[in-house]
């Protein structure tokens, strides 16, 4: 048997059993001083254990997580959304002849950061496990608020890759110059059809804060 057959079936084989999410997989959200505030740190641990994003991005899909988080205010008969704001992490394995490696990606606003080669899918991981401050302060001093974070981990269909590697050759393209597209692997066969069979893959963790008293500026 072909080794492309082989590895399109191996594929849709270890798809087709349902994955097991992790024991320790999920996005956490704490709140730390900040210069006489508090700041929320938001970080993802174990998210991408799951067998069935590996073998996706061995394939050349990479994996977007997109992380919301809210400031809900509490008081009242309900408590109250009062904002929140979003933010985009990709992962992708880049099988570079002379060294395989991941890259991680941040997009938030109009600020983007490439985190550079990473030897292994555990330091990709530990990019992600890196708590990060995020900008979203409450407006009522001496009031009781949360966060609550939604994380949306997927792997990205082909639909979606255009928008990805127009980034990745546009804003970051010095930083991808004389290398080979990362994408590459969806011109062929087995990536398109890969695409169409299983749809990508998509899992979501939620996780909320204790609450705090907003302090005095």
């Amino acid at each position: 048997m072909r080794a492309p057959v082989r590895l399109l079936l191996a594929s849709l084989l270890a798809f087709a059993a349902p994955a097991l999410a992790q024991r320790d997989a999920g996005v956490h959200v704490s709140i730390q001083p900040d210069h006489g505030s508090l700041a929320p740190m938001v970080s993802a641990s174990g998210v991408l254990d799951d067998p069935q994003f590996q073998e996706l991005m061995k394939n050349g899909f990479p994996v977007q997580l997109h992380f919301r988080l809210e400031l809900w205010r509490t008081g009242g008969l309900f408590n109250e959304l009062e904002r929140s704001t979003s933010w985009d992490m990709f992962v992708q394995y880049d099988p570079d002849p002379y060294q395989s490696a991941y890259r991680v990606l941040r997009r938030n606003g109009k600020l983007r950061e490439d985190f550079g080669a990473l030897p292994s899918l555990a330091s990709a991981q530990a990019i992600l496990a890196r708590p990060y401050r995020v900008s979203l302060a409450p407006a009522r001093a001496g009031t009781k608020y949360y966060y609550n974070v939604v994380l949306d981990v997927e792997s990205l269909s082909a639909s979606d890759l255009s928008e990805l590697q127009r980034w990745l050759h546009g804003d970051l393209q010095p930083a991808v110059r004389g290398r080979a597209n990362p994408l590459s692997a969806l011109k062929n066969g087995i990536g398109r059809l890969l695409s169409r069979v299983l749809g990508g893959a998509k899992r979501s963790y939620e996780a909320t804060s204790p609450t705090f008293v907003a302090p005095r500026r």
